[in-house]
């Protein structure tokens, strides 16, 4: 099932863009249930080049479904690249069962009484070049499994989940952005569970004569990515699109940091956060692969509001700005360099 995606074809259908929770544009996610009473291997090969970080984390439920917490559920268990030792081909074997690590390489222990979600993340900061790593699973040992569930069986176990989820996200949001800060302010930035860095998120309220302009460091991350969604969580559109810009996409100032706008209307700034039109919605800031000690308090440098057209005079004399021509060439490139995920 193909549950977070861009709009795309497929076998003849046109199908609209989907996700929840502020799917992150950077991310290739793919997700399996295992059973704490069974045992696994999941095969990888890394093409280079490949992500800037593999990550696996072990989650006590489908993400909604579970606690409402900060973190929308709990992290039990988690297996990054750097962690894992790969051959000289780039091949890579991961065992998952419910004993414990002792010493051994490349193993992912899960809780033995009980099944788990796993959530796997290709993070991929450059669009063009970056690879996600071929990977399959196998059920290796444990009792016998069930007949597999027909389509209707999936069907109404799905509806059930959703049933959960939408009012899970909506409590999510409400409680932890909405109720948490005012407007076009970030919360403090923090580590998160599972080694995944840091991240920051909040909400923006503009006027059609306002912007939002947000000066970041990526302290040490290897990836720095901001996004921006609409008021539920679901990612403005990305493909086509500078709903989110990370390191790779977007120019950097003079001292290495970076300086984001976000607008109903494009000011022509190069690095402009692309609402489609709409003046409001979520943003989030995530910091991952850190390469030392993570130093929340340094990432976030400045935000502020201004009037849209004083952004020259507030921006940095070494901002970069393009025209219609080049606003559009930047969105094609982005376009097809997303298109390499779709048929790699």
């Amino acid at each position: 099932m193909w549950a977070i995606t861009a709009p795309h074809e497929f076998s003849g259908l046109s199908m609209p863009r989907s996700g929840y929770g502020i799917e992150n544009p950077d991310n290739v996610y793919r997700q399996a249930t295992v059973a704490g009473n069974a045992s696994y291997e999941i095969r990888g090969k890394i093409t280079q080049p490949g992500p800037v970080e593999l990550h696996f984390e072990l989650r006590d439920a489908v993400p909604g479904t579970t606690v409402l917490n900060n973190e929308a559920g709990k992290t039990i268990g988690a297996l990054s690249s750097d962690q894992i030792t790969v051959g000289v081909d780039g091949s890579f074997v991961v065992t998952v069962d419910s004993r414990q690590v002792d010493g051994r390489q490349n193993h992912l222990p899960i809780p033995a009484e009980t099944t788990s979600f796993l959530v796997v993340r290709d993070l991929l900061n450059d669009w063009s070049r970056e690879n996600p790593v071929q990977l399959d699973i196998t059920r290796v040992s444990g009792p016998p499994i069930a007949a597999p569930k027909s389509v209707d069986q999936l069907a109404a176990r799905s509806a059930e989940i959703l049933s959960k989820m939408a009012p899970f996200w909506l409590s999510y949001f409400n409680q932890y952005l909405y109720a948490a800060a005012p407007a076009n302010v970030f919360s403090p930035v923090r580590e998160r569970p599972g080694g995944r860095g840091l991240s920051t998120n909040g909400w923006f309220d503009l006027a059609d004569d306002q912007a939002l302009v947000a000066t970041v460091d990526p302290v040490g991350a290897k990836s720095m990515g901001i996004q921006i969604t609409d008021p539920w969580g679901v990612a403005y559109e990305y493909r086509d699109r500078t709903s989110s810009l990370n390191t790779t996409q977007s120019k950097p100032n003079p001292d290495g940091t970076y300086t984001f706008v976000i607008s109903k209307n494009d000011p022509g700034v190069f690095n402009w956060l692309d609402p489609e039109g709409h003046g409001s919605g979520m943003l989030a800031v995530r910091w991952q692969a850190m390469t030392g000690p993570p130093t929340p308090g340094s990432a976030v440098r400045e935000v502020k509001v201004v009037k849209a057209d004083q952004l020259r005079e507030t921006l940095s004399p070494a901002t970069i700005f393009v025209n219609p021509g080049e606003r559009a060439a930047q969105q094609r490139e982005r376009a097809a360099n997303f298109d390499r995920r779709m048929t790699g």
